[in-house]
């Protein structure tokens, strides 16, 4: 009984999904000989579970049929019983027959079934297309295509292309509308025979002994073990150049799914399917599945390309203009202008402009301009503007750069960058940033970054220009507010007294032809002295041996009798001293001073050196009445160095 449960189960699963399946696509094997044809289409549908609908004066039922197969279609079968006197469709559980128009067409159709050249399994998503027309058609998941052919053509070609398969070609020679079934074969992958190693026998007895005296612990480099195909992987540290590369294959990879978002199922399946480069001097699209290349679009380069909003094709080699989006999966050449976006997959030479973006996959040489911004995947030469940015992940040459907000290169550059924010060079750079903020170089540095922040990892020959500028080495003369130079820079920090102040902190970074100075003087509440005062200079060193050194600077301090008195109280000062080291680090200085004063102060005591004035005169100085003097002065202390 349970078995006899069990085989109506199966029998009644069979017949469930067989109905799923459409009635043309139906597998039967038949034996029709000489029988009328009402007959034999009563055989047929009784075979495959269906009914036919047809109108018995258009279809001559007196027709005697032979036929014979085995575990083929019904649209096979019924192709080998009408040929071409008559259409037929699914409908539910039905077959509609109808007899073929006699009037002349201006189409003719190309059917039948793509059929693995090993298994004879029916092969779903492969691609089917003539050359000159583009017209194409994908299998379904029963292998079957349909193409439509204009009468007028001549020399008929139908290719068939399918992942992992062998390209098949197929001639055309009838008008009409024709059965041509395909047998792909497969591609088998090239068979590599691992030699087996033999192990090595090594007699141990015959190995020279050694006392081990001590124990050396051995380092051992961490390991990263990964189980694959039962071998042993270590991994070594990862360098700048492999990371670059692992990252740029990442990029990449998400540059072409950008290229590809607009694109159909269909034409999806057309670019896995078909390697074929078709050529065609005008195309003219409304959208990237709808114009004169068809679905064939990601296959084709064209000399001219006219996009009304939207268009997709393999390459443009003069002009393309679309009214939205332009998406070419390979090269540009020429000219490309959209309203909103450029998108390419490999290369541009030429102009490229877009209302909103260009993005390239990989390498630019020309012009790009944009409402908003540029990205480039590799390299750029050329000229780059936009609206908020440029970005070039590779590398630029000879390029000149310019965004609303910030340039950023990845890699090394070379030529001109300006921008409202910032500019950033991740590697090398030769030539000029400028920008209204800030200014980066990673590694080698030679030209001139001006901006309020400049920082480069090693300027060479080259000048940096601005607020606060950093190194980490140089060999030029930074112009700024405050440079600071890591190695090979020049830093005191020391603590002095003078004529003026009782104690002085004063802090100088830079490098030797050229630093900043910051001091602050307090003189501790001493009777007509300025209770505190600040200032800011410049300064030169020479080095006259390892011992002494001679420091030209010029510093201009305000000098404050309380914390509310803001009238003209200024102090230039200038000094040739002499440092003498204790040690690399600590030295002890000496210098003359001659100094120049301008104050609305009338009780201001400057020491008993302000009797060896040389220069006292009464006048407007700065568009307020005050007094000048000059005198020669003093500074000495102690500084700690930081030499290198």
């Amino acid at each position: 009984m349970k078995k006899l449960l069990t085989f109506i189960f199966l029998l009644h699963l069979s017949q469930s999904f067989a109905q799923n399946i459409p009635p043309l696509e139906r597998i039967i094997t038949i034996r029709i000989n000489n029988v009328k044809l009402d007959n034999a289409l009563k055989n047929i549908s009784g075979a495959g579970n269906f009914s036919f609908s047809y109108n018995p004066n258009e279809i001559d039922i007196n027709k005697r049929v032979t036929v014979s197969v085995q575990n083929q279609s019904v649209r096979e079968v019924l192709t080998m019983i009408f040929g071409n006197t008559a259409t037929f469709r699914n409908k539910g559980n039905y077959i509609i027959l109808k007899k073929n128009d006699e009037e002349p067409k201006k189409d003719f159709f190309v059917m039948g079934y793509v059929s693995d050249g090993e298994t004879g399994l029916k092969i779903e998503k492969a691609s089917v297309y003539e050359p000159i027309t583009l017209a194409s058609a994908v299998t379904n998941q029963y292998g079957y295509y349909r193409l439509k052919i204009p009468v007028t053509l001549s020399n008929i070609s139908i290719q068939v292309r399918k992942q992992n398969y062998h390209n098949e070609e197929l001639t055309v020679k009838s008008k009409a509308n024709t059965t041509l079934n395909v047998m792909l074969l497969p591609i088998k992958p090239i068979q590599v025979s691992a030699k087996k190693l033999e192990p090595i026998a090594i007699k141990t007895d015959t190995l020279p002994l050694k006392k081990i005296d001590s124990i050396v612990p051995l380092k051992i480099a961490p390991l990263v073990l990964a189980k694959k195909d039962s071998t042993v992987e270590v991994s070594t540290k990862l360098d700048y150049q492999d990371y670059w590369n692992e990252t740029k294959d990442r990029l990449l990879t998400a540059q072409r799914h950008i290229t590809d978002w607009l694109i159909t199922t269909r034409q999806n399946i057309h670019l896995n399917n078909i390697g074929d480069t078709i050529y065609r001097p005008v195309q003219v699209s409304f959208l990237p599945f709808v114009g004169t290349n068809h679905y064939l679009s990601g296959n084709v380069i064209n000399d001219y390309s006219l996009n009304v909003i939207a268009g997709y094709s393999l390459g443009v080699r003069k002009l393309e203009i679309g009214g939205f989006l332009n998406l070419v999966r390979g090269k540009v050449g020429g000219i490309q202008a959209a309203g909103f976006a450029n998108l390419v997959g490999e290369s541009v030479k030429g102009i490229q402009a877009g209302g909103f973006a260009n993005v390239v996959g990989k390498s630019v040489y020309g012009v790009q301009g944009a409402g908003f911004g540029n990205l480039v995947f590799r390299s750029f030469s050329g000229v780059q503007g936009a609206g908020f940015a440029n970005m070039v992940l590779h590398s630029t040459r000879n390029a000149v750069q310019g965004a609303g907000f910030g340039n950023i290169v990845l890699g090394n550059g070379s030529g001109v960058q300006a921008a409202g924010f910032g500019n950033v060079v991740g590697g090398n750079f030769d030539g000029v940033q400028a920008s209204g903020f800030f200014n980066y170089v990673g590694e080698n540095f030679k030209g001139m970054q001006v901006g309020v922040i400049n920082i480069a990892t090693r300027v060479n020959g080259g000048l940096q220009i601005g607020v606060l500028n950093f190194a980490e080495e140089s060999n030029s003369i930074p112009i700024g507010l405050a440079s600071f130079v890591k190695r090979g820079g020049y830093r005191r920090f020391e603590l002095s007294t003078d004529e003026v102040n009782l104690a002085n902190v004063t802090f100088k970074t830079g490098v030797k032809r050229f630093y900043n100075i910051f001091t602050a003087g307090y003189s501790f509440g001493e009777f007509n002295k300025p209770l505190f005062s600040f200032g800011y200079g410049l300064g030169t060193a020479w080095r006259l041996n390892r011992t002494f050194w001679l420091n030209f600077d010029i510093v201009s301090s305000r000098l404050q009798n309380d914390v509310y008195d803001w009238e003209l109280n200024q102090l230039i000062r200038g000094s040739l001293g002499l440092e003498v080291h204790l040690t690399p680090r600590i030295a002890l200085f000496v210098a003359p001073t001659i100094n120049f004063h301008a104050t609305q102060e009338s009780e201001i005591n400057l020491g008993q050196f302000s009797r060896f004035k040389f220069y006292e005169q009464e006048g407007r100085y700065f568009g307020e009445r005050a007094s000048l003097s000059s005198w020669i002065g003093y500074q000495a202390g102690i500084r700690i160095c930081n030499l290198n």
